[in-house]
């Protein structure tokens, strides 16, 4: 790990924020549909966005408590070894197993609705290429593309929700807890792990020109995301009734193909959506591929660019392994249960028993 390869609090902010804005912007509204089965699903993600925040905060001061050391370092200074060893393979196949989803979901839409006449498998192993070229590069370029491609993806996302407005009916999303908060309560799990990303401050924390700016820039990163799920969901819904959210794989993307620019300048606007999507999921399948590698060159002593190579097929073989999108979404409800672990269980215990055994600076 290159010490010199540093960002600043700002890119540490965007970066915690891109890696979470991937597949949840064209799922969650279906999910929280799903599980709340009121039109009460936004209230779930703005509380499940609180609760995300409160995760982060706990990540934040452990990672405080070991200023500039990775997860992948100081678990073995809190743990011994071996069972720090244990913990950084957990951390590692999380990130992979993750980037392997990304890559394929990344493949099903572009298929989908941009490329239908190119295999899947080209496309993914075209995007892994590019993907790995970057990663090689460390922690630095990829910040610094993050914060290019960031405003642009706000902008697109911001102009989804705007024009989104004229097709909004208020009546789809009344009466407000008409069901009353039980239903509201069911959809919070799923919204709370929908915020997954930000986990990834586990380790890059360690590259902060700022380690005291930590806590900061996680929150900063979350109280970003939060308005723009809250709105998605609320979009969807108020534009194609809750019921309908349930049936579609995609209910962002049919909230794009229904949108006219005015003048007539665009007419498929859910084109250009896909197109900035693809470069949103690429920002975050990028910082995901880098993490794994760096846990496993800390686990073997070698250069975390032999790793980028050595995981390359693992994550193909992961991407391609399911045979239909049924299937791909059995992966993504794995990587739920997986994120309980890694953003809430995991990182208590270990400030638990760091606070006990008084490791680490006292002060974080």
């Amino acid at each position: 790990m290159n010490r010199k390869d540093q960002i600043t609090s700002r890119q540490a902010s965007l970066i915690v924020s891109k890696s979470m804005i991937g597949t949840g912007i064209l799922f969650l509204p279906q999910v929280v549909a799903k599980e709340v089965g009121t039109p009460d699903g936004w209230i779930s993600v703005l509380i499940g966005g609180f609760l995300a925040l409160l995760a982060g905060y706990v990540i934040s001061k452990l990672n405080q408590r070991f200023p500039k050391q990775t997860f992948f370092e100081f678990s073995q200074t809190v743990f011994g070894k071996w069972i720090g060893a244990v913990h950084i393979v957990l951390l590692s196949a999380y990130f992979t197993i993750s980037s392997g989803y990304l890559a394929r979901i990344m493949g099903e839409v572009i298929h989908m609705y941009l490329l239908d006449k190119t295999p899947i498998a080209f496309i993914i192993i075209t995007f892994m290429l590019v993907a790995a070229y970057l990663a090689t590069g460390g922690i630095n370029p990829i910040a610094r593309l993050i914060e290019l491609f960031f405003p642009v993806i706000l902008i697109i996302l911001a102009a989804l929700i705007a024009f989104s407005f004229k097709e909004f009916d208020l009546d789809n999303i009344r009466p407000v807890l008409a069901e009353g908060l039980r239903p509201v309560w069911k959809g919070i799990p799923s919204s709370t792990f929908s915020y997954s990303g930000f986990e990834i401050m586990l380790v890059l924390s360690a590259f902060m020109q700022e380690p005291r700016d930590a806590v900061k820039s996680m929150l900063k990163g979350i109280g970003l995301v939060i308005p723009l799920y809250t709105l998605t969901v609320l979009i969807a819904i108020g534009t194609l009734t809750v019921e309908e959210v349930k049936t579609l794989p995609w209910p962002t993307m049919s909230v794009a193909k229904d949108i006219e620019l005015p003048g007539g300048f665009f007419e498929r606007f859910e084109s250009l959506f896909s197109v900035l999507w693809v470069m949103s999921m690429y920002s975050t399948f990028v910082p995901y591929y880098y993490v794994a590698s760096l846990g496993m060159s800390h686990l073997f002593r070698r250069n975390f660019r032999t790793f980028i190579y050595l995981l390359f097929p693992v994550i193909y073989i992961i991407a391609m392994l399911p045979k239909k999108l049924n299937e791909v979404l059995c992966i993504g409800n794995f990587l739920n249960d997986f994120a309980l672990f890694i953003i809430v269980i995991m990182p208590l215990y270990f400030w638990i028993f760091v606070k006990l055994r008084g490791k680490g600076h006292a002060h974080g």
